[in-house]
């Protein structure tokens, strides 16, 4: 025998079982990635919304309504008209406690007392948070009232 063959003889290595990929890392990163981007991301308040056109509507009667015209000037004004046309504050807090008033005045003169409701009528072209605006000063005020009805003019 040969000094080579004296030896010991490697056994052939076994094999292993496959691993299981350990994911753990990449949803670290993912959830760190989704966090950068939410924190870092701007909100634009002013970005617009386009409200869709209207198939069918209710039949509603503006004399046991207080309504409310919403007019565009400009791009990004908008003014606000009683039913008379006369036009509320452009300040947003005077022209809230204007809307109150109004809106107390017309419900008080409507033909059938036991009706609440506003009509908001407004422009093809009003942006959606202008009328969201006008609703939040009504919903916050008129707690009871259960509709607030927006209609928008046809082009």
């Amino acid at each position: 025998m040969n000094d080579d063959d004296d030896e010991e003889m490697v056994p052939a290595r076994a094999k292993r079982e496959e691993e299981e990929m350990d994911i753990t890392p990449m949803i670290d990163i993912t959830f760190l990635l989704l966090i950068f981007f939410v924190v870092a991301s701007k909100m634009d308040p002013t970005q617009t919304g386009k409200i869709p056109d209207a198939e069918n509507g209710l039949a509603i009667s503006a004399k046991d309504s207080a309504v409310i015209f919403i007019e565009p000037i400009g791009k990004d004004k908008v003014v606000l008209k009683r039913r008379d046309g006369s036009e509320f504050s452009s300040d947003e807090e005077a022209q809230a406690s204007e809307i109150v008033e109004y809106i107390t005045n017309e419900l008080e003169k409507s033909i059938s007392k036991n009706k609440d409701q506003v009509m908001l009528l407004g422009d093809g072209e009003v942006k959606v948070s202008d009328v969201t605006r006008v609703q939040k000063i009504i919903g916050d005020e008129f707690q009871e009232m259960e509709f607030t009805y927006i209609a928008v003019k046809e082009q």
